[in-house]
């Protein structure tokens, strides 16, 4: 499996609606024009108020991603692998785990 060349393609999941919007998030899954199994696949990550998730875990495609500054990462080979996983969670020190799906802009 490999995306197009020089056609980006962008996932973007929501969590499911809270009233504290710091609890809320938004998390992109990029997909670089011509990524194959081995490309690293950039993921960004924010709160509710747009501010970048400074530390969390993103559950997703049936792995547990580190999230530092924002940012985290996913191999394309583990995303295809785990592309039947349902569940999608969002994890920080402090904050009760708050799930997400995935949504369209």
């Amino acid at each position: 499996m490999k995306t197009p060349k020089g056609k980006n393609i962008c996932l973007t999941f929501h969590s499911h609606p809270e009233k504290d919007f710091a609890l809320r998030w938004k998390i992109q899954l990029h997909f670089p024009g011509g990524a194959t199994a081995e490309t690293m696949l950039p993921i960004t990550a924010c709160d509710g108020n747009g501010a970048p998730v400074k530390s969390g875990v993103f559950e997703f495609a049936g792995q547990r991603l580190a999230v530092s500054d924002g940012r985290s990462e996913l191999r394309y080979a583990d995303f295809v692998k785990g592309k039947h996983e349902k569940s999608v969670w969002l994890y920080r020190d402090g904050m009760k785990p708050v799930p997400g799906g995935l949504t369209f802009e």
